[in-house]
């Protein structure tokens, strides 16, 4: 078992600027899966992004918006999203508060922003 509080956990920041901490990692010996924790702030530019594999999102504190396929979703504490595989989306938060949620995606999928870096290796 391992037990990891959010407080705890080291920050880094994606390439649109995004808090990110993983929670629980593949090098911490999770056997499928990444569980990370995002705070979105009003000052976080994000574009619209897609990647190949599917996530999990689950809003756990303030509210905002997600945008896919041409349609915007308000958010907000409670709300879960299955994101698929090479969905285009975009997170969102216009309000003082951080947008926090956590997200799981399969193990070594975003080792790049993990490692600081802002694009996969080839």
């Amino acid at each position: 078992m391992r037990i990891v509080n959010v407080a705890d956990a080291e920050e880094t920041r994606t390439p649109h600027g995004k808090k990110v901490k993983w929670l629980l990692s593949e090098e911490m010996g999770t056997p499928n899966f990444e569980m990370r924790y995002f705070e979105v702030s009003r000052e976080s530019k994000g574009e619209e992004e897609v990647h190949p594999f599917e996530h999990e999102v689950y809003v756990v504190k303030g509210e905002g918006t997600i945008r896919s396929r041409g349609k915007e979703f308000r958010i907000s504490p409670g709300d879960a999203m299955l994101i698929l595989p090479n969905e285009l989306h975009q997170f969102s938060n216009s309000k003082e508060e951080p947008l926090c949620f956590i997200c799981v995606i399969p193990n070594g999928c975003e080792d790049h922003i993990k490692k600081g870096r802002s694009k996969p290796s080839a």
